[in-house]
């Protein structure tokens, strides 16, 4: 069959490279006329990347036709710049929400409401983004990675500026918390996904350095929140947060473009969710959201308790998120040389290590800072690996509905995670080392990821063999 044959029975135009391979791509659902460019990045509003079945057996009919390989580069980095942003609005506030349940339930609330009630907050924030990460996913395979992000932005926005009115904590929860989480939820996953897109051999390095932002964001809103807080009230603290938000992650959004690498994106095969890794991979997944928010939430109040100024609590808190960014660089830069499994590994020592040996053992300003940098170095590797382990794994086909699987387990551990450790924080002050019942529960979970990490290890090796 000749090339001008094979273009009018699939629509397809293809040209030869270099090296023989055949590079093509699928008709956008907005084009109208049969003679289109070669394959190019389609922006983010170009509708669903899901094929059809009918497009998807007659390209297993093909198997001559080649995909074309991502451009490792070039305007790829302009994405991963975009997608930076994206987690530095979406998910850093998260990370500082510690300054907010401090000033809410020592100032604005004081006597009426619990440190687990206020972290109710933050649990639902956090919730929202990581359960409806799979809702997100679908949604944007249906209606494209410009719209469903624009419509999160504007509902994260808004929930910021209406938490800016509460006199209430349920107005809180519905606003800082459900609004806002919801609204992040709908906004991070192209920073998530797109990326992996664009580069193969520099993934890692990409989608590391997409995820930095999350790192960079928790420094920045922490000390932004604790200095304007105390200087013009929480109010214009969130009014302010609402219009940046808004304004930055629209522009960055405008900017993104999906790279399509295959001539049709064929839909995950269901059928992995029976694979023992990826099973085993979610449940580190679950136990890790359980102790991950736990820190970041309570060290604020932890440090004021065992007597260290609001300052102080604040700088620990911003140096764990320091330690955290130099995590995420870390596991970036190596990520492509060991890969994700024995990045994950090594993170999640450190994090089940610096709970159960350094926390439990201080109650001091140094050794709380130890704590803090220790475990914010392996909780930035963690969050680093997902899109690469699934992109390695599951293939880039199934980053959308895969990685939003990651975050939806991982947000149901988010809901046991802070409540129950606010409720054990109460029930045990009277055991005499501080915050010990809060340390241990915030342990034990992570040590259980790192069981689930090293089993993952071991099966591959063994099917290695």
């Amino acid at each position: 069959m000749n090339n001008s044959e094979t273009t009018v029975q699939y629509d397809l135009e293809i040209s030869t490279a270099q090296d023989d391979a055949v590079r093509f791509r699928r008709k956008s659902i907005f084009e109208t006329s049969s003679d289109f460019e070669a394959p190019s990045p389609v922006s983010c509003d170009s509708g669903s990347l899901t094929a059809s079945d009918d497009e998807i057996d007659h390209l297993a009919e093909k198997p001559h036709l080649a995909y074309i390989p991502p451009p490792d580069g070039g305007y790829g980095w302009v994405v991963v710049v975009c997608c930076f942003m994206l987690e530095f609005f979406a998910e850093g506030p998260t990370s500082a929400f510690g300054v907010f349940q401090d000033y809410y339930v020592n100032e604005k609330f004081q006597g009426r409401v619990s440190n687990a009630t206020i972290s109710l907050i933050g649990v639902l924030n956090s919730s929202c983004m990581a359960i409806l990460g799979v809702v997100s996913g679908k949604l944007c395979e249906r209606f494209g990675y410009r719209i469903v992000p624009l419509c999160g932005v504007f509902m994260l926005s808004l929930g910021y500026f209406l938490a800016s009115f509460a006199s209430e904590p349920w107005h809180l929860l519905l606003t800082q918390g459900v609004l806002c989480g919801v609204g992040a939820a709908l906004t991070f996953l192209p920073a998530a996904v797109i990326p992996s897109q664009w580069f193969e051999r520099r993934r890692g390095l990409a989608t590391g350095t997409v995820n930095l932002g999350i790192g960079v964001g928790g420094i920045a809103w922490t000390q932004f929140n604790h200095l304007l807080i105390k200087r013009i009230s929480v109010a214009w603290v969130l009014r302010l947060t609402s219009i940046i938000v808004l304004a930055l992650c629209t522009v960055s959004l405008l900017l993104i473009k999906t790279f399509q690498s295959t001539p049709v994106q064929q839909r995950p095969n269901l059928r992995s969710l029976r694979n023992r890794n990826l099973l085993t991979f979610m449940a580190a997944s679950f136990f890790t959201g359980i102790s991950s928010l736990v820190p970041f939430f309570y060290l604020p109040g932890y440090a004021k308790d065992i007597g260290i100024s609001s300052s102080g609590g604040a700088l620990i808190t911003s140096i764990a998120n320091v330690a955290s960014l130099t995590g995420r660089l870390a596991a970036t830069v190596f990520s492509d040389y060991c890969g994700p499994v024995v990045i994950l590994l090594g993170a999640y020592v450190l994090t089940s290590s610096s709970i159960l040996l350094i926390w439990t053992a201080t109650h001091n300003f140094s050794g709380t800072m130890a704590f803090g940098i220790v475990f914010g170095l392996g909780y930035g590797a963690i969050f680093t690996q997902t899109s690469a382990f699934v992109a390695k794994f599951f293939g880039v086909d199934a980053l959308p509905v895969f990685v939003g699987l990651y975050y939806t387990v991982s947000g149901f551990g988010y809901l046991f995670g802070p409540p129950i450790a606010g409720v054990l924080l109460e029930k045990t002050r009277s055991w005499g080392s501080p915050y010990i019942g809060l340390k241990l529960y915030c342990g034990v979970p992570m040590v259980i990821a790192l069981i689930a990490i090293v089993a993952v290890k071991v099966n591959m090796r063994k099917s290695a063999a």
